[in-house]
């Protein structure tokens, strides 16, 4: 019994979380958060996608920068590029957690996107937990 809420919890904190600014924004950021055992990586998937009328601009170096986690959680990289797959940019922020519980994962998205000839370069909050069971 144990085991079966245990895995009910994992599942419902793995879920995604969506964001966006407003119904008028360019992009929606979509993020899929992490769920592992302590001591195994785990991976936060972050994506964000343009609305229709925008496009990602291929030039660009898209990243997650300033990352930042409590002490029981390693980071296996400061800065996370994002990689162009199905006009959506996807970052993968691989994390460890070092004791059990909901931890979170902070950063700044930095990307390119442009409509009507128009370029815009933007940054926005990153957010994504983890959670570790023994």
């Amino acid at each position: 019994m144990t085991r079966t809420v245990s895995r009910i919890a994992l599942a419902l904190v793995a879920l995604p979380a969506l964001v966006c600014a407003d119904t008028g924004s360019a992009f929606v950021i979509s993020v899929q958060n992490a769920a592992t055992k302590v001591g195994v990586k785990a991976v936060i998937v972050a994506t964000i996608s343009m609305r229709t009328g925008f496009a990602i601009t291929d030039s660009y170096r898209h990243r997650i920068t300033n990352l930042s986690a409590p002490e029981d959680v390693a980071l296996e990289q400061p800065v996370v590029p994002g990689s162009i797959r199905d006009d959506s940019i996807v970052f993968a922020v691989k994390v460890t957690p070092k004791n059990a519980g909901t931890r979170l994962v902070h950063g700044v998205f930095r990307f390119s996107y442009y409509a009507g000839g128009e370029l815009a370069i933007r940054a926005a909050p990153f957010e994504g937990t983890v959670t570790a069971t023994e």
